[in-house]
């Protein structure tokens, strides 16, 4: 009898505590501009010039041209002279000292078919680069700083005889100088930058959706979140969010009543209103709305269901007020110059160029076509030296009013490009790797030579000297110059060949080494797998 009167007792309990409530991260896309700690207010005095001292450091004139061509800072123009800010390098020469040399004993076969042991010598060298730059502004000091280039690093070089080892006791300047080169620019991008730069951020989000399809909110959930999506997809960095806001209310609305409706003391429902009190504050945050924000973060901490999270957005709503205080506004979304790095502001006097001058006539200048992330093509010439030294930006030729390709130019970088074409079967592509002699930076895109495209790994050419391996299913490639594949590359091999069994005992032997060769072999084999 008391099993009888349990169960009726079970099913007339309240539908909602039956339900499971099970929730899942959906993104979203959003567009506003990062404002930096150390702002120019006025958008006419948003302008830099470049001084180089070279003193000490190899090729002081290719130093120069690499750094002019490649310095930027994001919002603002840069000119030839008399910039607002005033960027002063002071460049020294990079040192190396040899650390260690590891030996490896690997199996090749021979002119005869024979497997025969190989010793690989692995000189590994502790590098450093020196100097410093100045950013100066004479009308305001309070903007004046100083930044070190200062950086220490590992690099490897190989060699199959013990004699050629020996004589590598360090690496000459000029083998440190692209690195150096490299490291400025990375420096001015992660510091120079954040500390003046307006950032335009493309970038994305996420929400918390029920996932229970018999729950009883389910339907409005789901309905939310596409509002959501489609609302925040017409967000633009320099349009006013006022619109959007408008747009949200039934959205922001419906959340705002899981508040009452779901009111217990109760695992799910305190489930249910961590849904919508974080998709609340998250919403309010990319409004520009920080306070508003932080009273539904406020009751994320007292629904006392994964409290951390509230934490985290209300440090980002307080890292917001400090920069709308700084630059004195009260939204991230505003109009702001684009990047322009190596692009002098100045005028273009036509009439002291040659008219009958066109770049199509001019052997330094070489076709190619851009595809672009919005699926744009753009065709125009490019300097064959800037092909030859891609990384990540290239400055094309735009068409006058005739239609002739002269004195334009415009600069897009790797990020906004999907592919280039320089000739009938030359491709590049643009991935996002880190860079090889730098385990701390970040994954940046930069244009890499097409070598091989599998079906579910891509290999590429950077800068005539690194091969880029990208998973099909991944965002970020990886260097096989990098530290972790010079020092584990059977692991690496295996790891990726995991897919397939035969081909990991194939990876855990000695066929497969850090070469092209190798890698082209491997992918092919992977490709070929069944």
């Amino acid at each position: 009898m008391k099993r009888i009167i349990t169960f009726l007792l079970l099913i007339l309990i309240k539908p909602a505590f039956s339900q499971s409530v099970d929730l899942d991260p959906h993104s979203f896309n959003v567009s506003y501009v990062n404002l930096p700690p150390k702002p120019v207010l006025d958008r006419k005095n948003r302008t830099f010039s470049i001084t180089i001292n070279s003193l000490n450091a190899a090729d002081p004139k290719g130093a120069k041209e690499y750094i002019e061509e490649n310095a930027g800072i994001d919002g603002f123009s840069r000119v030839a002279s008399n910039g607002y800010l005033e960027i002063v390098f002071n460049l020294e020469n990079s040192v190396s000292i040899l650390e260690q040399v590891t030996k490896q004993v690997i199996f090749e076969r021979n002119a005869n078919g024979v497997e025969v042991p190989v010793t690989i010598y692995t000189n590994v060298f502790k590098c450093k680069d020196y100097g410093s730059y100045n950013v100066v502004c004479a009308a305001d000091p309070s903007l004046n700083k100083k930044y070190s280039l200062e950086n220490s690093y590992t690099a490897l070089r190989s060699y199959r005889n013990q004699g050629e080892s020996n004589a590598s006791s360090f690496l000459s300047p000029v083998a440190l100088k692209s690195n150096y080169w490299s490291n400025i620019i990375s420096n001015i991008e992660y510091r120079l930058n954040h500390d003046y730069g307006y950032i335009v951020e493309q970038t994305s989000d996420y929400v918390w959706i029920l996932d229970s399809k018999k729950h009883s909110e389910y339907d409005n959930s789901v309905k939310a979140l596409t509002s959501i999506k489609a609302i925040f997809n017409k967000m633009e960095y320099n349009q006013d969010v006022a619109a959007l806001k408008t747009e949200l209310e039934p959205v922001i609305e419906y959340f705002k009543g899981i508040d009452k409706t779901y009111a217990e003391d109760e695992r799910r429902h305190r489930k249910l209103r961590y849904e919508a009190y974080f998709n609340l504050a998250v919403i309010y945050h990319y409004l520009d709305m920080p306070d508003e924000s932080d009273i539904w973060c406020a009751k994320l901490i007292e629904n006392k269901y994964d409290a951390s999270d509230a934490e985290s957005i209300k440090l980002k709503n307080e890292n917001l007020r400090e920069m709308f205080a700084v630059n004195q506004t009260k939204t991230r979304h505003m109009d702001v110059e684009l990047r322009s790095n190596g692009a002098k502001h100045e005028e273009v006097d036509v009439l002291n160029f040659d008219p009958n001058y066109f770049l199509k006539d001019d052997p330094k200048y070489q076709l190619v076509s851009l595809i672009l992330t919005t699926k744009d093509t753009v065709s125009g010439y490019a300097k064959i030296r800037a092909i030859e030294n891609l990384d990540r930006r290239i400055s094309v030729s735009i068409p006058d009013e005739n239609g002739n390709h002269n004195h334009i130019f415009k600069t897009y970088f790797a990020d906004q490009v999907t592919k280039l074409v320089l000739q009938e079967n030359d491709f590049y592509s643009t991935v996002s790797f880190k860079e090889a002699l730098r385990a701390a930076s970040k994954p940046v895109f930069r244009f890499v030579r097409e070598i091989l495209n599998g079906k579910t790994i891509s290999l590429y050419g950077y800068a005539n000297s690194e091969i880029i391996i990208k998973k099909q299913s991944e965002a970020t490639g990886s260097s096989t110059s990098s530290v972790g594949w010079q020092m584990n590359t059977k692991a690496k091999f295996v790891e990726l060949a995991r897919p397939c069994p035969k081909l990991v005992a194939r990876a855990n032997g000695t066929e497969f080494q850090n070469d092209l060769n190798s890698l082209r072999k491997f992918v092919e084999a992977l490709d070929a797998c069944k």
